[in-house]
């Protein structure tokens, strides 16, 4: 008798710690939805890098890039406030990247952030705050790929 109740005991823990280990896993990320804060983080540090000094000849398409990263920065904002989460990001930049090295590490982090905010979304209303930040994002990528364009006709000069 003994044991079954030991038995019954150490299958009701397992069912229990089964049930709520999710939960627990997902503690330190409020509401369904974390690639929110992954994009917005990689964004963030996308902007930063623009902001780094840089030659004239890229100085226009860093602008136009910033600018719609910032704006898909919003637009992802807009859309993490109807799920809870926290916005308050200041990831740390790499300024040591070369030229073309800055903007390849933009360009993997735009296409991070368009991974991220191109999963499934099952808030209609965050939905089309992500189709735009996922627009702005297209224009941003375009715009780093004339500046590494332009870096590199630059270089071979």
């Amino acid at each position: 008798m003994k044991s079954q109740t030991l038995g019954a005991i150490g299958l009701l823990t397992a069912l229990l710690a089964t049930a709520i280990a999710p939960g627990i896993a997902r503690a330190d990320i409020p509401g369904d939805h974390p690639h929110y804060l992954h994009a917005r983080s990689d964004l963030r540090k996308a902007e930063q890098l623009l902001q780094l000094p840089d030659e004239r000849n890229v100085k226009a398409e860093e602008t136009i890039a910033a600018r719609e990263i910032h704006a898909a920065i919003r637009e992802i904002d807009r859309a993490s406030v109807l799920d809870r989460k926290d916005v308050d990001d200041h990831p740390a930049i790499d300024t040591s990247l070369a030229h073309e090295g800055k903007f390849r590490e933009i360009e993997r982090l735009v296409q991070s952030a368009k991974r991220d905010t191109s999963l499934e979304e099952d808030n209609n209303s965050a939905r089309a705050w992500r189709h735009r930040a996922n627009v702005h994002l297209d224009q941003a990528e375009h715009h780093v790929d004339l500046a590494i364009q332009r870096d590199r006709r630059d270089d071979h000069r």
